[in-house]
């Protein structure tokens, strides 16, 4: 059953007459349910505007979860699915990633991945990358991706490796979305900082598809057409 967030408004009339300027919108808070609901219907309405059978890169894969539903709704050619599956030292960063901990065996989790999509991998239309996103993402061609989803490194430094290394990867009219863009955990305003700077930078070769809740997605434009042909 689709969820929809209630949202208590208090008008400028209502305020005024109610005397109380510190009246405001106040969101509802969603369980952890409800948040894994709304974003995988924010996620379903990315990759419906995605290509269908094209060539598709997911990093940070963690459990696959995600990985399914693309191959569920967009049926691509061929999903690269990049995660070095390796705890990275900081506790508090580790927390933010789906509750990664020094105790979760990421070994098990690599090797539950890999036979979940194990009949996906054997005729080709998956493969697993077990490494870090800017090693992975530089064995592809460039203009070859059609769309990448990424929710690796959060911060600052990592968004915006991602974004440049990724970028030159994709076709024209490609998509490359981002989870997490908002500024409610470690990395602060990394994200949203980093995509940003990134589209005011690229004015004229990137535009924003479309935003959904904690999702942002990019289209990359083609170059301009000459007035003169």
């Amino acid at each position: 059953m689709a969820f929809t967030p209630k949202i208590s408004v208090v008008s400028h009339r209502d305020r005024k007459a109610s005397n109380k300027p510190d009246a405001t919108i106040t969101p509802v808070a969603l369980t952890k349910k409800q948040k894994r609901l709304l974003k995988d219907k924010n996620r379903k309405r990315i990759l419906e505007n995605v290509t269908k059978g094209g060539v598709c890169v997911e990093i940070g894969v963690w459990r696959g979860k995600f990985s399914k539903q693309i191959l569920d709704i967009v049926n691509p050619l061929h999903l690269a699915l990049i995660d070095p599956w390796q705890h990275f030292g900081d506790a508090d960063q580790s927390d933010a990633f789906s509750g990664r901990t020094k105790e979760i065996q990421f070994e098990e989790i690599y090797q539950d991945v890999c036979k979940d999509f194990a009949d996906q991998i054997t005729n080709g239309q998956v493969s697993i990358m077990r490494e870090l996103s800017n090693t992975a993402i530089a064995q592809f061609e460039d203009g070859t991706i059609d769309f990448a989803y990424v929710d690796g490194d959060h911060s600052y430094d990592g968004v915006r490796a991602d974004l440049e290394n990724l970028f030159p990867k994709l076709r024209h009219d490609g998509i490359i979305a981002f989870d997490d863009y908002h500024r409610f955990g470690w990395w602060g305003d990394g994200v949203l900082r980093a995509i940003h700077e990134f589209i005011g930078q690229h004015p004229s070769q990137c535009r924003v598809l479309m935003v959904e809740g904690a999702q942002i997605a990019l289209s990359k434009l083609g170059p301009l057409p000459n007035p003169e042909a």
